[in-house]
């Protein structure tokens, strides 16, 4: 029976083509009206898009009304050849966005730049994708730049903040001649050197890997279990009415290993115990230890066991894996006398 005679087969082909659109579109394939557009690094064989690229990205900057350099197409060939390009084609070959970055510096800065995407194509989701990918390459070759973006287009500054860019001064950018030379196209040029480049009608917009370094680690600390290791000693708890009896070193001991297999540290919501004790060892001397995340301080924990109970404790030095640093009050260990 030939296959396209059955119904159900042709449906089965569809559904099959539309899971591949589907995955294609996450591999920097779009679909745009039955067609397919491939976003990939430019080579020199796309230099022949080059004189459009250029044309179209002078035309739209005077069709808004906003400033941006003009890149000659030669230019554009030498982004091509160093593979400092990104560029969308449909599968029949037909231009569709493209956009470059520059490195500056020695390396400490990179610039995403000339973003630009062919009016048919536009509002489909071209520009995000070429923006995503020309920013993964310069952080993959330069996984220690500043990146950087300057721009007037409200729509570039959205797409910056996904990727985690912030507006910043003039002054935190590059300050190389070279960057600014390229400027000089821009008929805004004259308000920049009026302003001595402090700001200009641009927006610059800046990723700096450190920061994101430092919110990771700090996101990371925020999660990861902490440790520490009490080792305690019972003492008997002397009365505090004169001439009455005391409580003996067993009964306190007893008293403080229930308090620490019993007590649950306070927490909002719904949330897990934050702080978790486990006694072990004998009676009078026991040890305890302590593995806690970030809803609570070591030194509010440390505080809370000395309000509850009448053991002496040492903190052990070695198992403390976060430095008390609270006021200078705890250092290398802490001793607690309850009596």
């Amino acid at each position: 029976m030939d296959l396209f005679s059955s119904t159900e087969a042709c449906f089965e082909i569809v559904a099959q083509l539309g899971i591949y659109f589907e995955q294609a579109a996450d591999k920097n394939e779009l679909i745009m009206e039955n067609q397919m557009i491939f976003v990939r690094v430019a080579t020199l064989n796309d230099a022949k898009y080059a004189a459009e690229i250029a044309k179209e990205t002078e035309e739209s900057a005077i069709a808004r009304g906003s400033g941006i350099s003009k890149r000659s197409p030669e230019s554009l060939v030498t982004k091509m050849r160093e593979g400092k390009a990104v560029i969308a084609v449909t599968g029949i070959g037909e231009w569709v966005g493209f956009s470059y970055f520059e490195v500056w510096e020695g390396g400490a800065y990179v610039s995403n730049s000339g973003l630009i995407v062919a009016p048919k194509f536009r509002n489909a989701g071209v520009a995000k994708a070429i923006k995503e990918r020309v920013f993964r390459i310069s952080r993959r070759m330069y996984p220690e730049a500043k990146v950087f973006s300057i721009t007037s287009g409200a729509a570039i500054m959205k797409l910056n903040s996904r990727l985690g860019f912030e507006p910043v001064s003039f002054a935190e950018i590059t300050q190389d001649n070279s960057f600014w030379e390229g400027c000089k196209s821009c008929v805004n040029y004259d308000i920049l050197e009026n302003k001595k480049r402090c700001n200009c009608l641009c927006t610059a917009m800046l990723f700096d890997p450190q920061k994101e370094k430092a919110e990771l680690a700090a996101e990371k600390r925020a999660t990861e279990e902490l440790i520490m290791v009490l080792d305690c000693v019972a003492y008997p708890r002397h009365s505090l009415v004169p001439d009455a009896m005391g409580t003996n070193a067993l009964c306190t001991a007893l008293t403080d290993i229930k308090w620490f297999n019993e007590y649950v540290f306070p927490i909002e919501g719904n949330l897990p115990n934050p702080v978790k004790m486990k006694v072990s060892g004998g009676l009078y001397n026991f040890t305890v230890e302590i593995s806690y995340d970030h809803s609570y301080t070591a030194k509010e924990i440390l505080n809370v066991i000395k309000n509850h109970t009448w053991c002496k404790f040492t903190v052990r030095k070695e198992a403390f894996k976060l430095p008390l640093t609270d006021d200078g009050v705890y250092k290398d260990c802490f001793v607690s006398n309850n009596y």
